[in-house]
This record gives structure tokens, sequence and C-alpha cells, in this order.
């Protein structure tokens, strides 16, 4: 009997012994393999033979067999007496109970940290679309803060996000979230997507952050978190801000004392901002999964912002071309160059967002007026006049746009500026490489104190485009203004040439006429004399005489002029000097000046240079001159005779203080047989004109102060030799040897 029960009792340890070696190996390869032999713990076979006696089993000399029977002992002590261990049924469920329990905590555990995953995930996700369908990075950046609000809200305490300024060397408090600042101790739904409800309960920028809010954290790329984040890219785990020197004292006195994730919130091709999400105390820090989902929303923050400012750069560009067409079909209209100023400002306000502006052009003096103001105090007109005066100076030197935030702190616009200004933007109005006016928009937004907004480049560029357009449709009117001018001159011009060609027509009738009567006149003249020499002195028949003989004198010498303009033959040039040629004028015409009691005024330069000239036709064009000086002058006037050396011309000068008269007549003083002169036919000026003109010179008049009339006669000085003709020309010493040879 006992033998049989203790073979009974040696089978039942071998199939204890066979489970436990089963259960060891599907521990490690699963619970279809099953290897004989196996270690009762590692998957591998076992080194130990098997014994006829179970306890023998069990050896000192392994370490698993060790560890089970130290297990078996603190489970149940072995009797005393007893050689080893005596394992049962009980110790083997009794492990295999406690392996079920570690499997089945380990399990809850990880199904746990999946369903809080997914919850999380799913909270974020559903404000997604909130943020890419919303119209303002500011509401962005609080959608984004209440998703993580809502997905982590037993996690997260506070939560900034800093957006990069405008030229890339630093950030700016956007919008904060704490904890503690909201009115309801109740955690925010993660199913609840409404942000208006969300920001109900309170916990956005609350007044621990204001000092944050006002500072600008500039970025120092050798020591800074926030500058590795924004320049590199890269995400930074903080274990307590309160510790970490690498960022600014004054975020890490905003921030608990808990672990702090920092992510950079990228956009296409830059970094647009950073995120600070920090923990409360008590917890261990962000987890992987964690990190991984707050990295995906704030990317798609990220892309929210940046087609926010796409959308935002594609509205304000359409404003501004919606502004330069109304302002390019409104200066289209003939106005005034106030009102085109005016217009441009018109047309700026909406493109910039402004609330504001004034325009300025250049008045007389340079001094600056006002062409237009918009919501500005009526009176501030003083303080505007100091303004526009000092843009203008300012444009002088710098003709860039000029863009002054805190106008108020600012020293170079200290004393002139409105109060309520915040915010400027002036560009310059140009013409040419003038500055003849200026345009200055104000408060973009309105200029709130809780949501200021600043002019950036875009506007700046809108401005100039407006800017343009304006002195564009200046330039363009006064071109209009002067093709008129020269249209109407044009006509007049064109009817004097009309008129010319027909006294054209009639003086050369004329000169036939002269030739033919010339004879008959000088017969007449010539047989007065001889009656005037027979009569006695007192006769009275005398004074008849004499008339008759003075008038065909002027007759005859009008008609040898007439006929002297026809048959008039080139010069045959000689050096001279002009100088000469004045004075023996003068001293031919003295007997008439003194006749005429007129007081000669002669002004001859010295250095006037030897030129080429006809004697005899430059006589003719001095006396000619002077004639006309001397028949326009009253008894006691002046007559000015005067010679000058000037640049590239010899100047004669011949002027008279007579009456004065119209600019028209002075125009037509040289046309042969002009009805409107004073002065005889207009023969003499018109031979003038004509001989002038074949030296290569010009003659002009004109009138000037105290002067009636000055007749200015211009000879050219260079390349004087080459206007002579090849037999005017005196042969050089070499051509004389050549031809005597």
């Amino acid at each position: 009997m006992g033998a049989k029960r203790a073979s009974g009792t040696a089978r039942l340890e071998e199939m204890i012994v066979l489970e436990w070696k089963r259960y060891a190996d599907r521990k490690a390869y699963g619970a279809d393999r099953v290897a004989q032999g196996a270690c009762y713990v590692e998957p591998r076979p076992c080194p130990f033979e098997a014994r006829e006696d179970f306890e023998s089993r069990f050896t000192q000399d392994c370490v698993h067999c060790a560890r089970i029977q130290g297990a078996v002992e603190r489970v149940q002590p072995a009797p005393p007496g007893s050689a080893g261990v005596m394992p049962t049924l009980g110790l083997l469920f009794h492990l295999l109970e406690e392996e079920l329990r570690a499997a089945r905590l380990e399990q809850a555990d990880g199904i746990e940290e999946e369903e809080a995953r997914s919850r999380a995930a799913g909270s974020l996700f559903r404000w997604i679309p909130l943020m890419h369908g919303a119209l303002s990075p500011d509401r962005i950046g609080r959608l984004l803060l209440a998703a993580i609000g809502g997905a982590f809200a037993d996690v997260a305490d506070t939560i900034l996000l800093f957006r990069l300024i405008p030229d890339g060397t630093g950030l700016k408090l956007a919008v904060s979230y704490r904890r503690a600042d909201r009115e309801t101790n109740e955690a925010p739904s993660r199913t609840d997507v409404d942000l208006e409800s969300f920001e109900s309960a309170g916990g956005f920028d609350g007044t621990v952050f204001e000092r944050l809010r006002d500072e600008t954290l500039y970025l120092d790329e050798d020591r800074d978190l926030f500058a590795d984040a924004v320049f590199d890219g890269r995400a930074a785990l903080i274990a307590n801000p309160r510790r970490e020197l690498r960022i600014p004292g004054s975020v890490s006195e905003s921030l608990p004392e808990g672990a702090v994730a920092l992510l950079p919130v990228f956009g296409r091709e830059r970094v647009l901002g950073v995120l600070v999400v920090a923990q409360g105390l008590g917890y261990s820090g962000w987890t992987a999964d964690q990190l991984e989902l707050l990295g995906a929303i704030t990317a798609q923050a990220g892309i929210a912002l940046e087609g926010n400012s796409v959308l935002d750069l594609v509205r304000r560009r359409g404003a501004a071309l919606q502004s330069a067409t109304d302002l390019c079909r409104a200066a289209a209209q003939p106005s005034h160059r106030e009102a085109r100023v005016g217009l441009a400002l018109r047309a700026l306000l909406p493109g910039t967002q402004a609330s504001g502006g004034v325009a300025w052009t250049r008045g007389t003096g340079d001094a600056p007026e006002i062409a237009h103001v918009h919501a500005v105090d009526p009176g501030a007109g003083q303080d505007l006049d100091r303004l526009g005066a000092w843009l203008l100076q300012w444009f002088e030197a710098d003709s860039k746009p000029l863009i002054i935030e805190g106008v108020s702190a600012d020293p170079r616009l200290s004393g002139f500026v409105p109060e309520d200004w915040r915010g400027v933007l002036a560009v310059p109005i140009r013409e040419g490489d003038a500055i003849w006016g200026a345009l200055l928009v104000f408060n973009k937004g309105g200029g709130r104190q809780d949501a200021p907004a600043a002019f950036d480049a875009e506007d700046a560029q809108a401005a100039e485009l407006l800017a343009s357009i304006a002195s564009l449709a200046n330039i363009r009117s006064s071109h209009e203004e002067t093709l008129r001018s020269k249209d109407r001159r044009l006509q007049e011009v064109e009817a004097q040439l009309r008129h010319a060609e027909k006294l054209a027509v009639v003086g050369e009738r004329g000169i036939q006429v002269a030739q033919d009567i010339r004879n008959p006149v000088a017969a007449i003249t010539g047989f007065a004399k001889r009656v005037l020499k027979s009569l006695p002195a007192k006769d009275e028949n005398r004074e008849y005489l004499e008339i008759i003989i003075r008038e065909t004198e002027r007759l005859e010498r009008v008609l040898t002029e007439q006929v002297a303009l026809a048959q008039m033959t080139r010069p045959r040039l000689k050096l001279e000097n002009l100088n000469a040629l004045v004075q023996d004028v003068l001293q031919s015409q003295a007997e008439d000046l003194v006749r005429r009691r007129v007081r000669l005024l002669k002004r001859l330069a010295p250095d006037v240079p030897a030129l080429l000239l006809d004697n005899e036709k430059m006589r003719q064009v001095l006396v000619n001159v002077l004639s006309y000086a001397l028949s326009s002058v009253p008894s006691g006037g002046r007559v000015r005779v005067e010679t000058r050396a000037g640049q590239g011309a010899v100047q004669a000068e011949i002027a008279h203080d007579g009456p004065k008269v119209a600019g028209e007549v002075l125009d037509r003083l040289f046309v042969p047989f002009s009805t409107s002169r004073r002065y005889g036919s207009g023969v003499g000026l018109a031979m003038a004109y004509q001989i002038v003109r074949e030296h290569g010179g010009e003659i002009r008049a004109r009138s000037e102060g105290d002067w009636s009339s000055i007749v200015t006669i211009y000879l050219p000085t260079r390349d004087n030799e080459d206007r002579r003709r090849k037999p005017d020309r005196r042969e050089g010493r070499s051509e004389r040897r050549r031809r005597l040879a």
C-alpha cells in the first residue's frame, strides 16, 4: 500500500514538473510550444539530467532552481526533515495566479493609457477645423490653447503662445491661459469645442501675464532655448523652469514649478512662434504620447496661422489694388493738385485699415500746405503744419517710407503729434527728384489700447503705390497743360506763318514795284533840289520843296532797303574786331543821337575776340538795329549799346527805354512788312535778321525791366574759322610754298 502510494505520488510529482516546464516554455515562446527538458524559468534546455526522485531535480547549482525554491519556501516552508522542497499543485497554482494577476494589471494599465491617448487625440482633433476656419491669428491662438487646455485638462496648468515679431529678432506673447484663472473648478470639457463657452469660464490673458505681454523677448542664439526653437526648430523639455537659466526670467517667473514642454510653431518655410505648455506640481513629466499629440496640434496651428497670413495678404493686396484702381479712375478726371492728393489719402485709408490721415503739398516758399485731413481734431492745425514741415524735410534726406510705433515716446515727433496717435505710416509724393507732398495715416485698426495693430512693409508698399499714382497723375496733368499751351502757341505760330507768307508775297510784289518806281522818285528828288536852289531865300515855296525833298529821300531809302533785301549776296568773311565796328557805327550816328537828345550808355568788353565777319553787312545790321532803337525812344531817352564775350559766342546788345510794346509785337519784330511796327516798314530789321543768320548767329528781341526793347545779336566763336568759304581763306605758308614751287 505504501509502495503504491509512493509510486502514485511520484507520478503526480512528475506531472507537476512537466507542467511547470511547459509553463516556463509557454511564457518564453507562446502557448503552442512545449519543450521537453527545458529550464523551469528560462527558454533553454536544463543542463542537469532528470533523476528518479523529484526533489533532486532542484539543485543548488542552478540559480533558477534556487529562485523557485525560495518562492516555495516563502509560500510554504519545508517540513522538518525534508531534503529540499516539496512542490505541490498549490505552489504551481499560486505562481500561475500571481503571473495572471500581474498580466491583468499590465493589460489594464495599457488599456487605460490607450484610452487616455484616444480621448486626448479626439479632443484635439475636434478643434482643428475651427483653427483652419478662423479669420484672425488671435482667434487661432485662442483655439489652440483651448484645445490643449481641454485635452490635457488634468495635466496642463499654464499655456503660452508667443508670435515672432515682423523683423524676426524677438517674440511677443500673443495668447495666454492659466488653469488657476478659471472661474470654475470644473475641468474643461473634452467634447465641447465651442471657444466662446470655453472662454466664458475664464483662464485667458490673466493679469499675471501683463508684464510678460508688454515685453519683447529678444532672441539670443548662444544661450536661449527660445532661439533654438525659432532658428533651429528644436523642441525642449524643462524639468523645472525656475532652475533653467536658458529661458528669460520673466517667462520662468510666470510658470509653475512643473515640467515644461517648449515647442516651435512651424510654418511652411520658417518658424512662426513658440508654444509653452507647463504641468502643475505633482506630475511626473510629459510622456512621449503627450508630446506627440502636442506636436501634432501645434503643427496644425502653424499651418492655420500661415494660411491666415496668406489670406490676409491676399485680402490686403486686393484692397490695395482696388484702392489703386479707384484712384486711377478718379485721377483721370480734370482736377487740381490738392484734390488729387486728397484722393490718394482717401484711397490709402481702407487699404491700410487706418483710422485717419493727413495729406500735404508744397505751397509758396516751399512751406507745407494741408491738402486734406480725415478724422483729425480741427484744433490741431498748427501742430499739423509743423508735422508737415518736419516730414518734407525728413523725406528730402531719406525718401523711404516712414513707420513709427509708439509715437508718444518718439522724440522726433514730440510736441506736435496728437496724443491719441499710437502708430503712423508716412510716404513722400515725388515729382522727379523733388518732394512736393506727403501722405500720413495713423492708428491701424483703430489704434485700440487692448489690441494695437502695427503698420508693416505691406502697408508701406500700398502707400508707395498710391503716392506714385498721385505723382503720375500730377505729372500727366502738368504735361497736358503744357501740351495745351504748346498747341495754342503752335496755332498762333501757324497763324503768324500764314500771315508772313501773305506778307512775303506782298513783299515780292513790293520789291518789283520798288524797282519800277525808284528811278522816278530819284528824278523827283533831283529836280526838286534844282528848283529849291533857284528860289530866293525868302520864297514861301522853299518850305514846301524841302518837305518834298525830305519825303522823297525817305521813300528812296525805303525802296533801296527793299531792293537790297531781295538782292542780298553771300557774306565775304574776314577777321574783324566787333568793338571797332560798333565804334564806327556809333560815330556815324552821333549827329542823330545829339539831334534827338538821346543819352548813350556804352559798355564794350575788352575781351571780345576777333570774328569772321562781312564788314559792310555787319555794319548794316548795327545801323538798322540802332536806327530802330532811335526811332522808338523819345527825346531825353536812353539807348544802351553793349558787347560781351560769352561761352561759345560773342553778344552785341542794343536796348532802348522807349514806350513798351506788346509781346506779340516783339515776336514779329523781324518779319518784313509787319503792320504792327512803329518803325518804318520793318525791312531793316528783317535784313539784319537774315544777315546774322548767314553769319551762323542769332538775333533775338525781349523786354526786361526799364528797357522796353533789347535786341541781342549772337555771333559764334567756336569753329569760327571753318565758316569761311575756301576762296575767302588765306593760304597757309606751306600752300604758298607749294604753289610757288
